[in-house]
């Protein structure tokens, strides 16, 4: 029984800007009495980041539940609801962190969270964009639908990566937000991947007020010398597009890998679930790794059994960062284009390598 509501907050971004290692260090500082939740839903198939956060977070008092495929406000919303509600049975949180894939919409989000039917059981509380402001001065960020939306329901924009700025980065993005009519919008630099424990313990202190955008519809006219709507049709799952868990464990046993694809937005996702028993060899991985890297993916990242052990893997933008993991059940491998992609011949490329 939820006695009182649980606090909510958004936490939005695009492809690759670090939303995932943010919440790892909002999940690294919650206080030692309150049980945290996150949902977390990715554009590709196969989910990844649940994984990274579970190695990241103490089981008994975090609790990680992925929605694969699509964004979560897809579909009347069915996933997002159907998840929140095994999220307030199972773990009755104290906060519920909510990731949307940096191709979701999340206005959408905010008025799936405000039915009335959640009304005393959700409060909307400071909602999060993270933001490369180096982007703003690219078409295909600026120009685009989600990324613009993603600003305009934030009540704080965290503006990441601010270690590779130059002087007319943070200028820019001031500037965007304002002809986003959002010049009022707070906007946080940051760098160093949140390492610095003060700034994440402002920024959990920020997750505890009210969110002033919530009670906002976000705006439908947008101006046109700027904002040009994108051209790409809204994306919709397919109903049961993403396997169950026991047809899912059927077909890793019956080949040993499940191999899924996505498409919408404009971008194309290709991702790999290969079987625990199956181990990469290191730097043969790391060669099918630069091989990718020369498509100029949007995005790469992977949690891969190698014989040295558990590698992460992210690529955003052509910049590789490795992690060592302690744990995983299997190897999962994501892959994220603007363009179509061969997946057979990286699927044949990435299997000659164990």
């Amino acid at each position: 029984m939820i006695t009182k509501p649980i606090k909510t907050n958004i936490i939005t971004g695009f492809l690759g800007v670090g939303k995932t290692t943010l919440i790892k260090a909002l999940l690294a500082h919650k206080p030692n009495n309150e049980v945290w939740a996150v949902l977390v839903n990715e554009f590709g198939e196969i989910g990844i980041d649940g994984g990274l956060l579970n190695s990241a977070s103490d089981a008994a008092s975090v609790v990680i539940k992925e929605v694969p495929g699509g964004c979560l406000c897809c579909a009347a919303g069915v996933p997002t609801q159907v998840a929140i509600n095994q999220i307030i049975q199972q773990a009755k949180p104290d906060r519920l962190l909510i990731e949307p894939t940096g191709l979701g919409h999340p206005a959408e989000i905010v008025k799936l969270l405000q039915a009335p039917h959640l009304q005393n059981i959700i409060t909307l509380q400071t909602s999060l964009c993270l933001v490369d402001a180096r982007k703003v001065s690219d078409s295909r960020y600026c120009n685009h639908d989600i990324f613009i939306q993603q600003l305009q329901i934030a009540d704080t924009v965290i503006a990441n990566k601010a270690q590779h700025y130059d002087e007319q980065n943070l200028p820019n993005l001031v500037n965007f937000m304002t002809a986003l009519g959002r010049a009022d919008t707070a906007i946080m630099l940051s760098d160093n991947h949140f390492i610095h424990a003060s700034q994440v313990e402002q920024i959990v202190a920020l997750l505890n007020q009210p969110s002033h955008r919530a009670q906002m519809q976000v705006a439908a006219a947008k101006p046109p010398s700027m904002l040009a709507r994108s051209a790409e049709p809204w994306f919709m799952p397919q109903v049961g597009a993403t396997l169950l868990d026991n047809e899912l464990q059927q077909q890793l046993a019956v080949q040993g890998y499940v191999y899924k694809t996505n498409q919408g937005e404009g971008c194309y996702s290709y991702g790999w679930i290969i079987d625990s028993q199956q181990h990469f060899d290191f730097e043969l991985f790391m060669d099918w790794v630069d091989s990718v890297k020369s498509l100029a993916v949007l995005r790469l990242k992977a949690i891969v059994i190698t014989f040295d052990g558990i590698l992460s893997v992210n690529m955003v933008d052509d910049k590789l960062t490795l992690d060592e993991l302690d744990d995983a059940l299997d190897s999962r491998i994501e892959i994220i284009s603007d363009k179509p992609l061969d997946g057979d011949l990286l699927q044949q490329q990435l299997f000659s390598f164990y």
